[in-house]
């Protein structure tokens, strides 16, 4: 891969389209979701972005969660993997939207079942839901993941839900073919600008995108270390994230 920022200048003069991944790439990860605040700094110059390029945040967490995280106005906004989208006017997947009890049940369950293993968390996003266990003792991990495999097996048999990894986080959403791939073409489509798309993200489920991509886009993986990926550059961390932003500008 290659270092975004020694292609700065290359890049800055071209028509884009900013993509934009939250938790781990505008933010740093923190051991509980609700800790992961957006920096005034960080949040003035995405307003700055979107005034010069159109802006996307496209996120794992459910869509008023990371619209009011970031609270830039005038942006598109992807939550719950792509399954909410909004700029204006809300739009949700109906398939995802008939499984929302599905997920409600799930979550209860793993609520009761998780109750005694300290440092889990079950964030219900209604769409999709999310067990973290960042906080969980290695010990403690063996037995959460054999109960969360316990309580998930039926409505993956039932091809009800699917399950996905990320960092520290075990992700359960609808079975349906959709994904942040899926809901950067949309996005992109949506915003009927031409333009080159960027996307910048740091996990599992951002390589969606990266594939979707290829060939067609900038792909940056954010990441201290080098790793497997389908992005085609990577920035180290947040501040890095920061300041191609800025230099964009």
């Amino acid at each position: 891969m290659k270092h975004l920022l020694k292609h700065l200048d290359k890049i800055k003069n071209k028509k884009l389209i900013l993509l934009l991944d939250y938790d781990g790439t505008l933010t740093p990860i923190v051991s509980r979701p609700e800790l992961a605040v957006l920096s005034d700094d960080m949040r003035n110059v995405l307003k700055r972005i979107a005034k010069r390029y159109p802006l996307a945040i496209i996120s794992g967490r459910s869509l008023e969660d990371v619209r009011d995280m970031v609270n830039v106005d005038g942006i598109y906004y992807a939550g719950n993997h792509g399954f909410e989208i909004t700029n204006d006017v809300k739009l949700v997947n109906p398939d995802a939207e008939k499984i929302k009890p599905v997920i409600n049940e799930i979550c209860r369950k793993m609520q009761k079942r998780l109750i005694h293993i300290k440092g889990s968390i079950v964030e219900n996003k209604g769409l999709t839901a999310s067990v973290h266990y960042r906080m969980v003792s290695n010990d403690d991990f063996i037995e959460l993941e054999k109960i969360f495999d316990e309580v998930a097996a039926s409505y993956v048999k039932d091809r009800k839900i699917r399950i996905t990894k990320g960092k520290k986080v075990f992700e359960i959403r609808p079975n349906i073919e959709w994904d942040k791939g899926k809901a950067v073409e949309f996005v992109i489509d949506a915003i009927g600008k031409k333009g080159t798309p960027v996307y910048i993200g740091d996990d599992r489920t951002d390589e969606d995108a990266f594939t979707i991509l290829k060939d067609k886009g900038i792909t940056v993986l954010v990441s201290e270390k080098i790793k497997e990926t389908n992005a085609e550059y990577y920035l180290r961390n947040v501040d890095e994230v920061k300041s191609f932003l800025e230099g964009l500008l």
